[in-house]
C-alpha cells in the first residue's frame, strides 16, 4: 500500500508542475468526490421524506420533493462540468511541461493522467464515504476502515507486480516482443482481481451491515443509506483497481506509444 502510494505521488509530480496546475487537479477530484456522495444525502433525504410522508404537510412534502429534484439536477450538471474540464487542465499543465508531443490522443501521459485524476476523485470519495459512516454509525465505520486498509493493501500488491509485469511485457526477448493481446489480457486479469478483492470485503460489510440491523443496532433508513454507501465504496474500489491497471499499461508504454495503442 506504501509503495501504491509512492507510486501515484511520482506520477503526480511527473505529470503536473507545482502551482495552479496541481490546484486546479485537487479541486476537480474534490467536486467529482462530493457530486458522487451527493447521491447519498439525497438518498438520506429520500429515505427521510419516504418515511414521514404521513406526518409532513403537503406544502412541506411539495418544498422538499422540489429541493430534491433540483438538488440531483445539479450534481449531474457539476458532474458534467468537472468531467468535461479535466482535458483543457490536463492540456495546460502538460504544455507547461513542453509534454505536448506529436502523437495526438496516443500520447500516454495523456491516459496517465486521466487515471491519476479518476483515482484522485475516488480517493477522496472513499474518505467522504468513511466520514459519512462515522457520523451515522461510528461502530460500523471503524469495520470499513479495517476493511478498507485490507482491500487497498491487496489491490497495491496487484498494482505493484503489474506494473512491473508490463514493463516485462515490453522487453525484446529473442527479437519479439509480447503481443499486444497479451498486455491487455494481462491488464484485465489484474484489474478484476482487484475487483474480486474488493467485492469479498463488500460482502464482509453487508453481513455486519445485516447483523447490526438485526439486533437493532442501526434503524431501517440508515440500514438502507449505508447498504447504499457500501455499494458505491465498492464500485469506487473496483474503478480504482481498473485505473491503477490501466495507468500501470499506459506508464509502460510510454516508450512505445505506438504498440501500445
Amino acid at each position: 500500500m506504501i509503495a501504491l502510494i509512492k507510486e501515484l505521488i511520482l506520477g503526480f509530480k511527473t505529470l503536473f508542475p507545482g502551482g495552479r496546475f496541481r490546484y486546479v487537479l485537487v479541486v476537480l477530484a474534490m467536486i467529482g468526490a462530493v457530486v458522487s456522495i451527493s447521491e447519498l444525502l439525497v438518498l438520506k433525504l429520500f429515505v427521510d421524506i419516504v418515511v414521514r410522508e404521513d406526518q409532513i404537510p403537503q406544502k412541506e412534502f411539495i418544498f422538499l420533493a422540489v429541493g430534491l429534484l433540483l438538488f440531483f439536477i445539479l450534481t449531474r450538471v457539476s458532474q458534467y462540468a468537472q468531467r468535461t474540464y479535466r482535458v483543457k487542465a490536463f492540456a495546460r499543465s502538460f504544455k507547461a511541461l513542453k509534454k505536448m508531443k506529436n502523437r495526438g490522443a496516443r500520447n500516454p501521459e495523456w491516459a496517465m493522467a486521466f487515471e491519476l485524476s479518476s483515482l484522485l476523485t475516488n480517493a477522496t470519495q472513499l474518505l467522504a464515504i468513511l466520514l459519512f459512516f462515522t457520523i451515522i454509525e461510528p461502530t460500523f465505520a471503524l469495520l470499513n476502515l479495517a476493511v478498507l486498509v485490507i482491500v487497498l493493501t491487496f489491490i497495491g500488491r496487484i498494482f505493484a507486480n503489474h506494473l512491473e509485469l508490463q514493463q516485462r511485457l515490453l522487453t525484446e526477448r529473442g527479437g519479439k516482443k509480447a503481443r499486444p493481446q497479451r498486455r491487455y489480457a494481462e491488464r484485465i486479469k489484474a484489474a478484476e482481481s482487484g475487483g474480486l478483492v474488493s467485492a469479498a470485503g463488500m460482502i464482509i460489510l453487508l453481513g455486519s451491515l445485516l447483523y447490526l440491523s438485526y439486533i437493532q443496532e442501526i434503524s431501517i433508513a440508515d440500514t438502507l443509506i449505508i447498504f447504499f454507501g457500501v455499494r458505491l465504496q465498492g464500485a469506487s474500489l473496483t474503478n480504482s483497481s481498473r485505473s491503477l491497471m490501466r495507468y500501470a499499461k499506459a506508464k509502460a508504454g510510454i516508450n512505445e506509444p505506438e504498440e501500445d495503442e
